[in-house]
């Protein structure tokens, strides 16, 4: 079922409750008032009644033709009945067809006026006082009018229904495609996006309705896609590039060592070249492995306690065991006498790659010179700072260090894939942390890495 259909019954329903409801509301009030009407009609009937029989001696003779002439405008199927005290009849206009007749009187005893429905037909009885004594007054008919005015009132609201019902359905279907064919074209034009024309984007209709925040939230959606395609081919591009270089130079150094027969140490020199290009090649792709293996999630992804004071003197180790040269000095100032208060949740294996690479292109990048790094400790968070006094970033290019493969200018001259800090990066944020950084030409760049305690 299509959601225009389900629009459509769902506006169907709501008609038919609503008229429902209505439509018995008014059948329901009619039916009261028309019944109370007849009943103050049978009053009167009782009343002129006991005027006409009761009263004839006490009233002028003006005033008796009037009673006549209301006597005489009789109700439907109209029965009177004029009892004495003692209950004997003392006028009747036809046989009283009521079995609980001394049930009526004791009522009227209590009650002195009452109405009752008996066979379709509806009675009043009241008891009046007269010079000659007291009388029961009992007036019956049929309301044949009113009923007549009910059925009437019934077919009204069963034709007002069905073709109110017609109607509702028809204008619920036209309006509801008008509501939905601006979701209509935006669906159409989604189906014409395709991979080779990401750049295509839907038209933006009114911004102020739900249907322009769809539309544009499409987009942003597209834009983003079309980024991560960008991204993939730019990255394939550049993984191929960095790849052929190394091979490129392996291949090119072989082919030149058997041109003809050289000295040995020509062939320890091409040696030590096809060694440096496959150390090269083996980082290379020990870096992209990396780097592929950290698109997991986080669910998946080993944790463990981590204490981070503990992990970077390991990290710090490491990477003077690497770099005899390198000179990382940890400050550990301020550390809380609670130890736990510097542990996170992380994996330390990644952990240890991430911080691994900041601390090496400190030193690579300031001449081995002293890289200082300090843990600090705050109510929410636990940050790592690194700080060197390299040749920093330009700020023009400050915005793209952390895509893959991308380095800078003054970078260049340098060893290096481009993937460890795209790769850092991906690592901090697989930790919910947080990596920001500073950097200027000539002074040094620090990096700063947060992570939720």
């Amino acid at each position: 079922m299509t959601f225009s259909t389900k629009l459509t019954l769902s506006f169907t329903f709501l008609f038919v409750a609503i008229f429902c409801i209505m439509g018995i509301t008014v059948y329901f009030f009619s039916e009261r008032y028309t019944r109370q009407e007849f009943r103050e009609r049978l009053q009167d009937r009782a009343h002129v009644t006991a005027q006409l029989y009761l009263d004839e001696d006490e009233l002028s003779p003006r005033m008796m033709q009037r009673v006549r002439v209301q006597f005489t405008k009789s109700l439907p199927e109209e029965e009177v009945h004029l009892y004495h005290l003692n209950r004997t009849p003392a006028f009747e206009s036809d046989s009283i067809d009521l079995p609980n007749l001394e049930q009526v009187f004791d009522r009227l005893n209590r009650e002195l006026s009452i109405h009752f429905m008996n066979n379709e037909r509806q009675w009043v009885g009241r008891l009046f006082d007269d010079n000659q004594g007291r009388f029961y007054v009992l007036v019956s008919a049929q309301d044949l009018y009113g009923q007549s005015k009910l059925r009437n009132l019934q077919e009204v609201l069963l034709i007002s229904f069905l073709v109110s019902l017609v109607l509702v359905v028809i204008c619920a279907r036209f309006f509801t495609r008008q509501v939905l064919q601006p979701i209509s074209g935006i669906v159409h034009e989604v189906n014409e996006i395709r991979a080779s024309n990401l750049h295509l984007r839907v038209k933006e209709r009114n911004v102020k309705d739900e249907i322009g925040y769809l539309t544009k939230t499409f987009n942003q959606m597209l834009d983003r896609l079309e980024m991560a395609f960008e991204m993939q081919k730019n990255f394939i591009s550049n993984a191929s590039h960095e790849l052929r270089n190394p091979i490129t130079a392996i291949s090119g150094e072989i082919e030149v060592a058997l041109l003809r027969k050289r000295e040995p140490e020509e062939y320890m020199a091409s040696l030590e070249i096809l060694q440096k290009e496959t150390d090269r090649l083996q980082k290379l792709t020990s870096d992209l492995l990396r780097l592929t293996q950290t698109g997991f999630d986080e669910v998946d992804m080993r944790q463990e306690d981590v204490r981070l004071d503990e992990l970077l003197l390991e990290c710090i180790d490491e990477q003077q065991r690497a770099n005899q040269l390198a000179r990382v000095l940890l400050h550990l100032e301020e550390m809380p006498e609670d130890p736990d208060l510097l542990r996170i949740k992380g994996n330390v294996s990644l952990l240890k790659i991430a911080l691994g690479n900041v601390m090496d292109n400190a030193s690579k990048f300031s001449g081995n010179q002293e890289v200082h790094v300090w843990l600090r400790l705050t109510d929410a968070q636990v940050t790592v700072v690194v700080q060197d006094k390299g040749m920093g970033i330009p700020a023009n290019e400050q915005a793209h260090v952390f895509q893959t493969f991308y380095r800078a200018q003054n970078a260049r001259g340098h060893s290096g894939t481009g993937i460890g800090l795209s790769l850092t990066d991906k690592i901090i944020r697989l930790h919910n942390g947080n990596m920001r950084f500073t950097s200027e030409l000539g002074v040094g760049t620090t990096f700063s890495i947060s992570f939720k305690r």
